[in-house]
């Protein structure tokens, strides 16, 4: 049996996305393919449109994780696809760290994207410097 035969023996296409009925890990699916396990949106794209563009994430247009419809996967970089996802919304209307500090310019810094609160940072240097004094002499 070919990829392609395996493949669409596992997709349930009876709404408007066509959802993986195989192999699901946090709600994407899995399927083995070239030797090694994939996951099944991004192998959709390959067999139905063609090959991922390098550096490119498979993002899901419809937000559903299931779904392996090949015009419901668009190919764009990772950051692109974070910020399309819920995840990037969630964070960006917090207003203070897990600890109660606030992410205001004077207690926030920005490296690759991501909020760090100042004071949570201090704390935690200090902890490891402490930790690990003794091994410095």
């Amino acid at each position: 049996m070919t990829m392609f035969e395996r493949f669409t023996r596992k997709i349930d296409s009876a709404g408007p996305c066509w959802i993986f009925t195989g192999c699901k890990s946090r709600g994407y699916g899995r399927i083995g393919y070239r030797g090694r396990n994939h996951a099944a949106h991004r192998v959709a794209y390959e067999l139905f449109v063609g090959p991922i563009p390098d550096g490119m994430s498979i993002d899901h247009l419809c937000r559903n994780h299931s779904c392996v419809r090949p015009d419901h996967l668009e190919p764009v970089t990772h950051q692109e696809n974070v910020r399309r996802g819920e995840a990037g919304k969630y964070n960006a209307i917090k207003t203070h760290c897990l600890n109660g500090h606030p992410f205001d310019p004077d207690n926030t810094y920005v490296s690759r994207g991501r909020r760090t609160c100042r004071k949570c940072a201090r704390v935690s240097k200090a902890r490891w410097k402490a930790e690990h004094a003794e091994a410095r002499q």
